[in-house]
């Protein structure tokens, strides 16, 4: 008996100790891709120094990815699955978002 009720809880336990760490982890890391991606745009539109520098800062700032994977691959190895993970992005998602809007932009690439 309990082996069945004690993996659920674990998980649950998990969830709610790191569920705000996780949520500015994933936050902070979809700000940074964001912020690569349009750097790198105003690069190929209008190439200068000052949007390659932008660009260059931003590749800096993808480091915010690299934390947000390596607390992704703790949590694996203490046992959430990515259906764990998944709800604790979205919650991260829901967090950040005040409406349908916003949920829209954090979900959209913009090209």
């Amino acid at each position: 008996m309990a082996g069945q009720i004690i993996p659920p809880l674990w998980k649950w336990a998990a969830i709610l100790i790191t569920q705000s760490a996780y949520q500015e982890a994933t936050y902070r890391c979809d700000r940074s891709m964001r912020a690569h991606l349009l750097a790198k745009q105003n690069v190929e539109a209008e190439p200068s120094e000052r949007t390659l520098r932008t660009l260059e800062a931003s590749e800096i700032a993808l480091v915010d990815c690299q934390d947000y994977d390596l607390l992704r691959k703790r949590l694996i190895l203490f046992g959430l699955d990515e259906n764990a993970l998944g709800y604790m992005a979205l919650k991260a998602i829901e967090a950040k978002a005040t409406d349908l809007q916003d949920v829209i932009e954090i979900h959209e690439i913009r090209y």
